[in-house]
């Protein structure tokens, strides 16, 4: 018998499934691993704009090197520092290129880069957050929700091509196929609206008013925020 899963939320807020009816293989590890992407993702959103997470934006900054633009990332060592949020430590790889990368840094609106003497490394303190550093860190969240997707829309695939196969092997009969096929569907649809909702509040949280919401899908989603599922999230 195919099993009918709904996505359900604790009281706490802890996202969760819960396989309604019966116990199919499709659906049972259709559930597990769904569970398991959308943990991972909560976790990377709740890390995102944390002092660990802030180096992927500082890796980002462009230096111009012998007439190549080159990401800082190809170039330096990015380390944050456990006790703050808005210390780092740039190490430079290359000596001669430290004082060229200090200058890169003060120009990418981190003025408060020294370098720190007799070494190759950079000492950045932030201190406030422009807004240009804001949109990078709402645009490392929307990287992020495009990984969930992706990993979502595979998982929702390999199912459906296991059911094809059971098909295929008279393992299960047509209707119980396509009574499942529209659960999956249904609860694909779901877990995708999960992700996007929280990447909006996730965005809104560093934009506030700013968060530009011109995609009318993102438009529609974006009054959800509020609802009591997503409440708990990034307070």
């Amino acid at each position: 018998m195919i099993t009918v899963i709904a996505l359900s939320y604790e009281a706490s807020g802890k996202f969760m499934f819960k396989l309604t009816i019966s116990d199919d293989t499709y659906s049972t590890a259709l559930s597990a691993r769904a569970e398991d992407i959308i943990t991972k993702y909560v976790t990377d959103l709740e890390q995102a704009g944390s002092g660990e997470a802030f180096k992927n934006v500082l890796y980002g900054v462009r230096v111009m090197v012998e007439g190549r633009n080159r990401f800082l990332n190809d170039l330096a060592e990015v380390i944050a520092h456990e006790d703050t949020d808005s210390k780092f430590t740039v190490r430079v790889h290359r000596p001669d290129l430290t004082e060229q990368v200090v200058q890169t840094l003060k120009d990418a609106d981190y003025p408060r880069s020294k370098r720190e003497p007799g070494t190759s490394d950079i000492t950045v303190i932030i201190s406030h957050k422009t807004d240009q550093q804001l949109e990078d860190m709402a645009n490392d969240v929307k990287r992020i929700e495009k990984s969930a997707l992706g990993a979502a829309a595979g998982l929702k695939l390999d199912t459906l091509q296991r059911i094809k196969a059971a098909i295929d092997k008279e393992y299960i009969e047509p209707k119980d196929a396509f009574h499942a096929r529209n659960q999956i569907e249904k609860t694909s649809n779901e877990i995708n609206e999960f992700i996007k909702v929280l990447s909006l509040k996730k965005r809104y949280k560093f934009l506030n008013e700013d968060l530009d919401l011109s995609d009318p899908e993102e438009q529609r989603l974006f009054g959800n925020i509020h609802k009591p599922q997503y409440r708990s999230y990034f307070k």
